[in-house]
Protein backbone atom coordinates (compact mmCIF):
# COMPACT_ATOMS: atom_id res chain seq x y z
CA UNK A 1 0.00 0.00 0.00
CA UNK A 2 2.89 2.32 1.04
CA UNK A 3 4.74 1.94 -2.24
CA UNK A 4 1.50 3.01 -4.11
CA UNK A 5 2.18 5.90 -2.67
CA UNK A 6 5.18 6.59 -3.54
CA UNK A 7 4.71 5.72 -6.87
CA UNK A 8 2.10 8.59 -7.11
CA UNK A 9 4.24 11.06 -5.30
CA UNK A 10 7.29 10.42 -7.88
CA UNK A 11 4.76 10.87 -10.69
CA UNK A 12 4.07 14.01 -9.11
CA UNK A 13 7.10 15.03 -9.04
CA UNK A 14 8.25 14.17 -12.10
CA UNK A 15 5.29 16.10 -13.69
CA UNK A 16 6.29 19.15 -11.84
CA UNK A 17 9.65 19.44 -12.64
CA UNK A 18 8.65 18.85 -16.38
CA UNK A 19 6.37 21.61 -16.44
CA UNK A 20 7.43 24.23 -13.72
CA UNK A 21 9.90 26.14 -16.24
CA UNK A 22 5.87 26.66 -18.60
CA UNK A 23 4.06 28.34 -15.26
CA UNK A 24 6.10 31.93 -16.04
CA UNK A 25 5.02 31.80 -19.48
CA UNK A 26 2.02 33.63 -21.18
CA UNK A 27 -0.58 32.38 -23.64
CA UNK A 28 0.51 30.99 -26.91
CA UNK A 29 -2.07 30.59 -30.34
CA UNK A 30 -5.48 29.56 -29.56
CA UNK A 31 -5.10 29.87 -25.77
CA UNK A 32 -6.95 33.12 -25.80
CA UNK A 33 -9.83 31.68 -27.23
CA UNK A 34 -9.35 27.99 -25.75
CA UNK A 35 -9.00 29.31 -22.07
CA UNK A 36 -9.84 32.90 -21.29
CA UNK A 37 -12.54 33.54 -23.16
CA UNK A 38 -14.38 30.27 -22.97
CA UNK A 39 -17.10 30.81 -21.39
CA UNK A 40 -17.81 27.37 -19.93
CA UNK A 41 -14.96 27.83 -18.15
CA UNK A 42 -16.51 30.17 -15.68
CA UNK A 43 -18.04 29.37 -12.56
CA UNK A 44 -21.53 30.07 -13.26
CA UNK A 45 -21.81 27.78 -16.35
CA UNK A 46 -23.49 24.66 -15.99
CA UNK A 47 -21.22 21.05 -16.14
CA UNK A 48 -23.03 20.29 -18.92
CA UNK A 49 -21.96 22.62 -21.23
CA UNK A 50 -18.23 20.93 -20.97
CA UNK A 51 -19.65 17.82 -22.71
CA UNK A 52 -22.20 20.13 -25.34
CA UNK A 53 -19.56 22.47 -26.05
CA UNK A 54 -16.37 21.73 -28.01
CA UNK A 55 -12.77 22.63 -26.99
CA UNK A 56 -13.61 26.84 -27.83
CA UNK A 57 -16.89 26.92 -25.71
CA UNK A 58 -18.84 26.59 -29.34
CA UNK A 59 -22.44 24.18 -29.06
CA UNK A 60 -21.52 20.71 -31.02
CA UNK A 61 -24.23 21.31 -32.81
CA UNK A 62 -23.17 24.17 -35.39
CA UNK A 63 -22.55 22.87 -38.77
CA UNK A 64 -19.05 24.84 -38.93
CA UNK A 65 -17.66 26.49 -36.28
CA UNK A 66 -14.61 27.69 -38.37
CA UNK A 67 -12.19 26.26 -35.74
CA UNK A 68 -11.08 22.77 -34.77
CA UNK A 69 -9.96 19.34 -36.67
CA UNK A 70 -13.01 18.94 -38.85
CA UNK A 71 -14.37 16.24 -35.87
CA UNK A 72 -16.28 19.12 -34.42
CA UNK A 73 -17.22 20.92 -37.69
CA UNK A 74 -19.79 18.08 -38.48
CA UNK A 75 -23.40 17.44 -36.48
CA UNK A 76 -23.60 14.53 -34.44
CA UNK A 77 -25.46 12.08 -36.72
CA UNK A 78 -28.51 10.34 -34.37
Amino acid sequence: MASHHLYGALIALVCVLCYHNSLNCGFVFDDISAIKENRDLRPHSSIKNVFLNDFWGTPMHKVRNGKGSGLTDRKVAR
